[in-house]
């Protein structure tokens, strides 16, 4: 898999592509029928979400807690969480 620099300028790449995707199918189906142009822009982009996704799952997940420090207080015993 490709690290995580290169994953995110990847991703801002396809948005970009996507973008400029969908602007053109706009401006040449003007005042057309434009759901057939949209449906493939739109399964063509139904990936791209997914990996963004999964992408900004991965950076959560990779950010690591603050130990605490010193002990744990206790809990008290009528305390319900």
């Amino acid at each position: 898999m490709v690290d995580r620099r290169r994953h995110g300028v990847l991703l801002v790449i396809c948005w970009l592509l996507s973008a400029a995707l969908f602007v053109f199918l706009f401006i040449t189906y003007n005042n057309t029928k434009l759901y057939g142009a949209m449906t493939w822009w739109f399964f063509l982009t139904i990936p791209l979400i997914g990996w963004t996704w999964g992408f900004f799952n991965d950076l959560k997940d990779s950010i690591e807690p603050e130990s605490r420090k010193g002990p744990v207080p206790p809990r008290a015993t009528d305390d319900h969480r």
